[in-house]
């Protein structure tokens, strides 16, 4: 399944801190007004889910991301403002405030986990399922299935987060974390790839590449008789290309069009020292990340499919926001056929308008052309990704918008 994500990402109001306003010149500054922090307190703990965070304690400020629940941050000082139901922000430093609605103090030290919270051994932070059948009822309780009384229903295909299971006389339900049930038989379960990509040595020459195909014939010249065959997604090391055959560094010839190769693109040129940044081929549907100039890290992808609208943009971006998850849907549109939804999409770095990096835990086909515009990475492959780029997602933090005077990667997007 192909991911429209380019329509309709839900971002929870988040935009842009690039264009955060200016305070009118007849407002005197809100954090002049300060209060006392409570005495004893050592931090503010979020006690509303997706709490708020904006750049300055005023109304109109610019979103600069999303807490989890249950985090503890340091505070630094209480500022009166507008556009909050208390009158009052918590100050957490870094040009950061939230509304004492959403916290409260307590004597505990500062402590936040990563987000996504992933499980040892687990691919995915959340269990996610996929509904089988179209028109699928979701109950408000179990109880409600045997009287036939629904709240909503569900395309085929719809992608839930799954939070529990129980079994109630006899019939299995899932619970689900938007709430409500479904019955245990109306979804599949999404395990997601465990394909990643491969560091790259110092010094190494950068000579990957993957077998795109299953049953990849090596011939000992090219167009010659197989003499042993290459699964799909297998690692070679390819020593020159000629005529549309690449000669492999340990023997043997094989069609180039059958490899995925990892190719070295000029860096930009106002590229800093150790700056890091990211560039996509779409031909090959592989991306490298860069440290300044050295290769570190290459992996394969899933770019847009080839057909009307749904290219992936081509040209030089950088990322202006990071989402731990974010619900992927195009449920208000009623130009199109079938809507679609899917819950809890995780490492999500958005580059251009909605268009993102993020895993894809439907399908198994990096290194293809599939998505509708975003940039399909596997789980381990953009869990890495995400905490490779720039600004560094603290902890603690469900989504952070950069301001544009901090790093943000860029992400290079050529043909």
């Amino acid at each position: 399944m192909g991911l429209p994500c380019v329509l309709a990402i839900v971002l929870g109001g988040l935009v842009s801190a690039d264009a955060q306003p200016a305070a009118p010149a007849n407002r005197p500054n809100a954090a002049a007004a300060a209060l006392p922090i409570p005495e004893g307190a050592r931090s503010v703990e979020v006690i509303s889910p997706h709490a708020p965070v904006v750049s300055a304690p005023r109304r109109g400020a610019t979103r600069r991301g999303t807490l989890a629940l249950r985090a503890r941050f340091a505070v630094v000082a209480r500022a009166v403002g507008d556009g909050c139901s208390t009158g009052v922000y918590a100050d957490l430093g870094q040009r950061t405030f939230v509304c004492e609605e959403y916290v409260r103090y307590v004597a505990e030290p500062p402590a936040a986990s990563p987000v996504p919270v992933v499980r040892p051994g687990a691919l995915l932070p959340q269990r996610h399922a996929f509904v089988r059948y179209d028109a699928t009822p979701a109950y408000a309780q179990p109880a409600d299935y045997f009287v036939g009384d629904y709240v909503e229903t569900f395309g085929e295909g719809f992608g839930l987060v799954v939070v529990g299971d129980e079994v109630v006389d006899g019939i299995g339900f899932v619970r689900l974390a938007r709430g409500g049930y479904v019955t245990d038989d109306a979804v599949r379960y999404a395990r997601g790839s465990d394909f990643a990509g491969l560091d790259l040595a110092p010094d190494a020459p950068v000579d990957l590449a993957w077998v795109r195909v299953r049953d990849l014939p090596v011939a000992a010249r090219p167009r010659g008789r197989a003499v042993r065959r290459l699964g799909r997604r297998d690692v070679v090391h390819v020593a020159s290309v000629d005529q549309g055959y690449a000669r492999l560094v340990d023997g043997g010839f094989v069609r180039a069009d059958a490899l995925a190769r990892v190719t070295l693109a000029p860096s930009p040129e106002d590229l800093a020292d150790a700056e890091r940044w990211i560039d996509i081929s779409i031909e090959q549907q592989v991306l490298v990340a860069y440290e300044g100039t050295r290769p570190v890290f290459a992996t394969l992808v899933s770019t847009g499919a080839d057909r009307p609208g749904s290219a992936t943009p081509l040209g030089t971006f950088r990322v202006w926001a990071k989402l731990a998850s974010s619900t992927m849907d195009d449920l208000e549109r009623t130009d199109v056929r079938e809507n679609y939804l899917i819950e809890g999409v995780p490492w999500v770095q958005y580059f251009d308008g909605s268009v993102a990096l993020h895993a894809a835990f439907w399908h198994d086909d990096f290194g293809t052309r599939r998505s509708h515009g975003c940039v399909n990475l596997s789980p381990t492959d953009a869990r890495r990704l995400y905490d490779f780029t720039r600004p560094v997602v603290p902890d603690g933090y469900e989504a952070l918008i950069p301001f544009t005077d901090e790093p943000r990667t860029r992400i290079r997007v050529r043909p």
